[in-house]
């Protein structure tokens, strides 16, 4: 019977790029043997090796007898401090070649922090976020730097803008809410988040209005055949602290049921009917979830609901059986944050209670462990600017209960004229709610 080549001969293969960083931590070794035993006999008349004889010949010659002996032990010395950086460095080397073999991507950061996090990550709160990929933004800006494993399930149900003519013209999933969460988890000041930002000037032919990032996602699937392949391999280039995840690789698309008993099909149309909506409905009604999504929130100790448009953005990723079934039945934290202001066409006149009546009308009535609520003070001008706009500040009509426990905090930003979710105020808050 053939014998299989041992795995230790795989360590010879040209290309791993292991060899060479040994055989400098070799020569550092020798060198630093070498130098130590030179210093060990230099009290004796014979020495181990004729450069050192030859060194101390030469060293007669250009000092006086006292200097010798000191002089060529402060060299040695020099060469053993010399040894010890090489060894230093070459096994810094050899780790970060290692490690870079097997995480898929060069690390950017420490070996120590890297280490420490691949360590940790078992034992890290796992934190998984769920809607559109704007709404959550500050949602994993306050998170992606936290220590917990975090995750985000991004609704793929757009179809305006950018998003809806790659749909359109190439049948791919939307693009778009992915897009805006890896700008998220990845640092909206980082040179590959600015890269994903841009927009090309919509008087460009062909390309005008499109971003580059879900130009790189057309791409990926187009190359990898595959829309979940392909915001892997985007993830990756990336060296995102997270992941981002589709709620399904079916091509869903939301149809709107209102009360006056009409339907519009279409995320981008529902808001700019202006009417009441009923409920939301997904097409194919029988669409599947994405098993790492699924497997991500029946692993998750902290689910995270929101905020963003209630009907098109949180309740369509809710509404598929499996993903429904699964967060139910979760032993997770879950949180829902509401929503800081009414939304045109979807929440006009919307309560704090009607959000969550609407959420629990999809995953069941104590599904929700709590509610995050703002309570951030609102300048008057401001206020008259949204209500000139027909946009009111969601109420809290809901009176303290032990479950859902309802939270009132100071979560949101006014700068410039716009009520935001801050990150900064959103970590304060979720850093308590999930003792971190």
């Amino acid at each position: 019977m053939k014998r299989r080549p041992q795995a230790f001969w795989y360590w010879f293969v040209p290309g791993i790029r292991i060899k060479r960083y040994v055989v400098l931590l070799a020569v550092g070794i020798l060198l630093l043997v070498w130098a130590l035993v030179a210093i060990i006999e230099l009290g004796g008349s014979a020495y181990s090796t004729p450069l050192i004889a030859a060194l101390h010949r030469v060293l007669e010659e250009l000092l006086p007898e006292p200097g010798t002996s000191a002089a060529l032990v402060m060299m040695l010395c020099v060469l053993a401090i010399a040894a010890v950086c090489i060894i230093g460095f070459s096994i810094q080397l050899l780790i970060r070649s290692v490690l870079t073999a097997c995480t898929g991507t060069p690390s950017r950061e420490s070996i120590a922090r890297t280490v420490y996090r691949y360590r940790k990550a078992g034992s890290l709160p796992r934190v998984v976020v769920i809607g559109g990929g704007t709404g959550i933004k500050p949602i994993i800006q306050s998170l992606r730097t936290e220590n917990v494993k975090l995750t985000t399930i991004v609704t793929m149900a757009d179809s305006g803008g950018s998003t809806g003519r790659l749909r359109e013209a190439t049948g791919m999933l939307p693009p778009g809410d992915f897009r805006n969460a890896l700008i998220a988890m990845a640092g909206e000041t980082t040179r590959s988040a600015r890269l994903l930002a841009y927009r090309f000037p919509d008087n460009l032919a062909g390309i005008g209005g499109h971003n580059i990032g879900n130009l790189l996602i057309a791409a990926l699937t187009d190359i990898k055949g595959d829309f979940g392949d392909a915001v892997q391999e985007l993830s990756d280039i990336m060296q995102l602290p997270g992941r981002v995840l589709p709620m399904s690789l079916d091509n869903i698309s939301l149809r709107a049921h209102f009360t006056d008993g009409t339907t519009i099909a279409g995320e981008s149309q529902i808001p700019l009917q202006h009417k009441v909506i009923e409920s939301i409905e997904i097409m194919p009604s029988d669409a599947k979830p994405y098993v790492p999504a699924l497997e991500a929130i029946s692993q998750a100790d902290y689910i995270v609901i929101g905020p963003g448009s209630l009907f098109t953005s949180l309740i369509p990723p809710l509404s598929i059986e499996a993903t429904a079934d699964t967060i139910t039945r979760s032993n997770a934290t879950r949180i829902l944050v509401v929503n800081a202001m009414t939304e045109r066409g979807e929440t006009d006149g919307y309560t704090a209670g009607m959000h969550l009546h609407k959420v629990q009308e999809v995953l069941g009535h104590s599904s929700i462990d709590a509610v995050l609520l703002s309570n951030t003070a609102i300048p008057l001008e401001t206020m008259g600017r949204y209500a000139a706009a027909g946009v009111q500040p969601v109420i809290n009509d809901m009176q303290r209960t032990i479950h859902p426990r309802i939270v009132e905090a100071d979560i949101c930003s006014t700068d410039d004229g716009l009520i935001r979710h801050d990150p900064a105020k959103l970590r304060v808050v979720l850093r308590s709610l999930m003792g971190l």
